[in-house]
């Protein structure tokens, strides 16, 4: 109720709130942080997490109708929304995918014979139940999003915000990198989630579904037998990774440092908390790989399940890793038709890896057409 409440005692006396809770422990309790700067309106402007925080926030006394006595406080510099090194990487992220796009094409343009070939023989009834599959996939990913949303004391139905995941998900065609994180965080604020609490949701989901990836690929790779070694690496790599960020002084450094490629960084939280989020989404890296799976069958090319884990979530998270890149495009086909091509043939590879964009592009704008339906008639039906 702590959050709830800060809100309520700002809009009812119309003043900014301060709210000061401690972090770690003590007494036999645990105490969850989450100080907070609210302003008369209810706005969260300034929220910190569960570990030791300054918190900066520019107050204006003409916000507060009620307590005039306030004064202006300028206690820090301005926050800065796209770092020089956001923009560099973005910068980065364009160049490599040109030449994922450039790969691709010098593909398709050297093996066409083939992948047309292949392309001729595309088993329709297997595209649908890709599509299916993958559909399934990204409404788990919304469904957590909206659930952390709710955890954040906002009374909020999964069947009307499922729209703002889809929807917002188109915003990852457009160039720049941050539109994915834009696009769910603006809808969830349009329809009365403060601003702080979207963003921090979004930047959670996306930061926990990235880790999510890396377990996966971690579990694909220790499937097969090529890839023992990388299982190794990110098995380790996952656990100093957990070891630091159990430390509240190192957590501090790692989200600083974060912060300076991207500011979802502010939303990583206690280290048991995002274990939990990310476990919750590997099912979706799980669905997906077998959507992919499946398309391959729907071209007649055969792909171990284990492979196809690796294969798949690497190349996805490459395109994410990637940023200022329209939906991964390129980086993505030009790392699964890498990682496909010996064991499938580069040919059929590259088709695969075409038509399982188009199965996903149908996936994000079906799932935007039906969650928009579903979210009409369920306000119909109130109304």
């Amino acid at each position: 109720h702590w959050m709830s409440l800060l809100r309520a005692r700002a809009i009812e006396n119309q003043a900014f709130v301060i709210g000061c809770n401690r972090v770690g422990s003590g007494g036999g309790l645990s105490y969850a942080g989450d100080s907070r700067v609210i302003n008369p309106l209810g706005e969260v402007i300034a929220e910190a997490q569960d570990l030791p925080t300054i918190l900066y926030a520019d107050i204006s006394a003409g916000r507060s109708t009620v307590r005039s006595h306030y004064i202006s406080v300028h206690a820090g510099p301005p926050m800065i929304s796209r770092p020089v090194l956001a923009r560099i990487s973005s910068l980065i992220g364009v160049a490599i995918g040109t030449a994922g796009v450039a790969f691709v094409v010098k593909t398709l343009i050297s093996k066409w014979d083939e992948v047309s070939d292949a392309f001729s023989q595309v088993d329709a009834i297997n595209l649908v139940l890709s599509l299916v599959l993958g559909l399934a996939a990204m409404t788990s990913i919304g469904w957590i999003w909206v659930t952390m949303i709710v955890a954040r004391s906002h009374n909020v139905q999964h069947r009307n915000a499922m729209s703002w995941y889809f929807t917002g998900q188109l915003g990852k065609y457009v160039p720049g990198g941050i539109w994915p994180i834009v696009g769910r965080a603006e809808l969830a604020v349009r329809h009365g989630i403060p601003r702080l609490d979207a963003y921090a949701s979004t930047g959670l989901s996306l930061v926990t579904t990235y880790a999510a990836a890396v377990v996966t690929i971690g579990i694909g790779a220790a499937a097969t037998t090529g890839h023992r070694l990388i299982a190794i690496l990110i098995a380790i790599g996952l656990l100093a990774t957990y070891t630091a960020f159990s430390q509240p002084s190192l957590r501090a450094v790692i989200i600083r440092a974060a912060s300076l490629i991207s500011s979802s960084a502010s939303s990583l939280t206690d280290p048991k908390r995002l274990v939990r989020l990310t476990v919750l989404h590997i099912p979706a890296w799980i669905l997906m790989s077998l959507s992919t799976s499946v398309t391959a069958t729907a071209f007649g090319a055969h792909i171990s399940i284990a492979d196809m884990l690796f294969i798949t979530t690497t190349s996805w998270l490459a395109g994410f890793v990637v940023v200022g890149v329209p939906g991964g495009i390129g980086v993505r086909e030009a790392v699964f038709t890498s990682l496909a091509g010996g064991i499938i043939g580069t040919p059929m590879a590259v088709s695969l890896a075409l038509m399982s964009r188009v199965v996903f592009i149908a996936v994000d704008l079906s799932g935007a057409l039906i969650s928009s339906v579903i979210s009409r008639l369920n306000s119909s039906a109130k109304s």
